[in-house]
């Protein structure tokens, strides 16, 4: 079980080929926030800003980063190729890998067969248990094709540097044959039309663009063979970095100047623990959580939520008010200007410096008799509205009383 976990959207990268060689197209790539839109074809395709790939930036790794890679499996010869193949990255970003054999690394790749090519976006790999896998790359997909194998390490590398799926592009125009796909990912995948709408043909915001047109060459972009589309488009493999994907990336991470495109980023530190209390005065319970919110990137607003689920069966307390709440659902919430670079401290020592208070009217009664389910979570909102989770507990449980 995860200690900590992101809300998060897994991407499935399967092309359906009617080539007699059928591979996993890219990857799942596992994702934090609700990024997508419905897709509005071609609409700025002759975009002629310098190319870039997709990047979320509110996960990426503060330049100059360490940051350590594990192997959890495989021949020492097969780890040591694919990290010299990752290690292109370092070239054009201002970020190194390190490897490691033991201890905490943030990167923890498990290499097997029939598993698939997966990673998780950038930082959100900060928020998984430590003994689970961050990165799968699938031995039996690759073979002993190492072009194949560079291009899908490389990929899986850049989602882990915070980049996105290029296809995903709100600026690609790309018309996908939609009834073929919904038809063959059903029979292949037993997928039904909303989730292949959601993996396969959802857009980003153009915000993840930054800036940029769109790059049928990046190694964030897999295959598209004529069939899958209604005007013969295809993309064929990329194994190699394209001019678009070192630009991304000196651009995200740059060795002098400026990050281009900065943002409000919150890493939540050393979470110890919840304290749940009866506030007889206010007539309501208090919250009291101790933990460091560390700060990069711009100084902004930071939302930190308290939600509140059925012990029995975790649901989520549906509001009935319309007051404490967050999404229709009991919470409780408070919001905090983050100056950048800073780290704060949170009810520490035995302190009761920062208050979470719901009303007990919130609560129906027999949640009350029962024990009372917590779910903490630390959001950034975005210019366009988005809900960005940078961080969220496992539920915790407690017994309400009086006392």
């Amino acid at each position: 079980m995860k200690k900590t976990s992101i809300l998060t959207a897994a991407v499935f990268c399967i092309s359906i080929s009617s080539t007699a060689q059928t591979r996993q197209i890219g990857c799942s790539a596992i994702e934090s926030g609700m990024n997508e839109k419905i897709p509005n074809m071609h609409q700025n395709v002759s975009d002629t800003t310098k190319g870039r790939s997709l990047a979320d930036n509110y996960f990426l790794w503060n330049e100059g980063s360490i940051v350590k890679v594990k192997f959890l499996s495989g021949s020492r010869a097969l780890r040591t190729k694919m990290f010299n193949y990752a290690k292109e990255w370092e070239k054009y970003a201002n970020i190194k890998f390190q490897l490691v054999e033991f201890g905490d690394a943030e990167i923890r790749i498990f290499i097997g067969r029939g598993n698939g090519h997966s990673s998780y976006i950038g930082t959100v790999a900060r928020n998984i248990d430590p003994e689970e896998e961050t990165m799968n790359l699938d031995s039996a997909d690759i073979g002993n094709d190492f072009v194949f194998m560079k291009g899908v390490v490389l990929h899986e590398f850049g989602h882990a540097i915070g980049l996105l799926h290029e296809h995903s592009s709100p600026i690609s125009g790309i018309k996908w044959n939609k009834e073929k796909l919904y038809k063959a990912y059903k029979e292949q995948q037993g997928w039904d039309k909303e989730m292949v709408d959601f993996q396969v043909f959802r857009t980003y915001n153009t915000s993840y663009t930054n800036g940029s047109k769109y790059d049928p060459k990046s190694i964030m972009h897999y295959p598209i063979y004529p069939e899958e589309t209604l005007d013969g488009y295809s993309v064929g493999w990329n194994n190699l970095l394209s001019k678009g994907d070192i630009n991304i990336v000196t651009a995200l991470y740059p060795k002098k100047g400026k990050r281009l495109n900065e943002v409000t980023r919150v890493e939540v530190q050393n979470f110890k623990e919840i304290l749940l209390e009866s506030n007889i005065k206010k007539g309501g319970i208090s919250l009291f959580p101790t933990f460091d919110l560390k700060s990069v990137g711009k100084t902004g607003r930071v939302k930190m939520v308290f939600t509140f689920l059925d012990a029995i069966f975790q649901f989520p307390l549906l509001d009935e008010d319309g007051t404490y709440q967050e999404n229709g659902v009991v919470a409780t919430i408070r919001e905090v200007l983050i100056p950048a670079n800073k780290v704060i401290k949170y009810n520490q020592k035995k302190k009761k410096d920062f208050e979470f208070f719901l009303p007990l009217d919130q609560i129906p009664p027999y949640a009350l008799e029962e024990n009372i389910l917590v779910e903490f979570k630390v959001v950034v909102e975005t210019k366009e509205g988005e809900m960005k989770n940078m961080y969220q507990s496992q539920p915790l449980m407690f017994k309400y009383s009086k006392k």
